[in-house]
């Protein structure tokens, strides 16, 4: 399994993201060659302000590109984006619905996890206090009997 493949900020995500989307035939090449001829860089969350050597021109184009984009999963451009964010249905975390039936054991399994539940450690993080369920679809596919079978997951388990 990987995890996120974010690793490096000064090259991961929006730094990376005209020139993968480009790839994918989603935005034209003069958007490509604007972005990068006028050297625009876009941090993820602005962690570092935007850089280029006509700001104006490259938040017009960040913006063309992020614009004709928007509808699209980031996290893998080939599956739509899901309803409630990128990682499925959201969940809440005293919801009924967060506990599922195993179609092996019959016996309930808790679907996801809570920010808190992930990041324990982040303890003072504002998420922490979220009761969003993120991965409830990942858990769901993890306990179909076929998935199981071919990723020999005993039935105690």
């Amino acid at each position: 399994m990987v995890g996120n493949g974010a690793t490096d900020w000064d090259f991961d995500v929006s730094p990376s993201f005209p020139e993968t989307v480009y790839n994918f035939n989603l935005i034209s090449k003069s958007q490509l060659d604007t972005y990068q001829e006028n050297y625009c860089v876009v941090y993820f969350n602005d962690f570092r302000p935007m850089n280029g050597s006509d700001i104006d021109l490259c938040t017009k184009t960040w913006n063309e590109i992020t614009g004709m984009t928007a509808d699209l999963n980031w996290y893998d451009l080939y599956r739509p984006v899901y309803p409630g964010g990128p990682l499925g249905k959201m969940l809440q975390s005293d919801s009924d619905e967060r506990y599922g039936v195993s179609e092996v054991s019959g016996e309930r399994y808790k679907r996801g996890y809570t920010f808190s539940e992930y990041t324990p450690w982040l303890k003072n993080h504002p998420a922490a206090r979220s009761k969003a369920v993120f991965g409830s679809n990942v858990t769901d596919y993890l306990n179909h009997p076929e998935v199981r079978e071919a990723l020999h997951i005993p039935e105690s388990v």
